[in-house]
């Protein structure tokens, strides 16, 4: 069995990678409207990975009653994102030259977060205060998808 520490650590990760992201292209373009959308996305993934760092804090963990396959799907749908770290980043980041490119590897990025998120919430299906924090957080990921659609939106036409 793995801890809910892992998977809360996991969503911490996911939450650097995303800064580190955002942050990657707040001066990419020089358009200022891309640089604000992007550092507010930064900042969004910060403040996440801070209420995840606070639910760890607060983590009386225990292995819970989950199998070790459903643990392993966690962990895999975890660890198979986007992008898993900042190596991951750079990489990609070097083959995207065009806002239209980044704005879809950002919304693709935003659901594994939500689908991450959503399951996280069923190993805190007990827990009324960590079940409504990952709403919110689901909700907040949500509204992300929302912002780049408008903006691809934008740009394709």
């Amino acid at each position: 069995m793995y801890s809910t520490k892992e998977l809360i650590d996991i969503a911490i990760g996911i939450e650097e990678t995303g800064f580190y992201f955002y942050s990657t292209f707040t001066s990419k373009f020089k358009d200022e409207s891309f640089q604000q959308m992007f550092q507010f996305l930064a900042n969004e993934e910060l403040r996440h990975k801070d209420i995840f760092s606070n639910m760890l804090k607060g983590l009386n963990d225990t292995q819970g009653i989950y199998t070790e396959e459903y643990y392993s799907y966690l962990k895999a749908i975890g660890t198979t994102r986007v992008f898993s770290n900042s190596n991951d980043v750079d990489t990609i980041a070097q083959t995207l030259n065009q806002p239209l490119d980044i704005i879809k590897i950002a919304m693709d990025s935003e659901r594994d977060s939500i689908v991450w998120y959503s399951e996280l919430k069923e190993i805190y299906r007990n827990d009324t205060r960590s079940k409504d924090i990952l709403e919110r957080l689901i909700n907040e990921e949500r509204k992300h998808v929302l912002i780049l659609l408008d903006l691809k939106e934008k740009l394709s036409m």
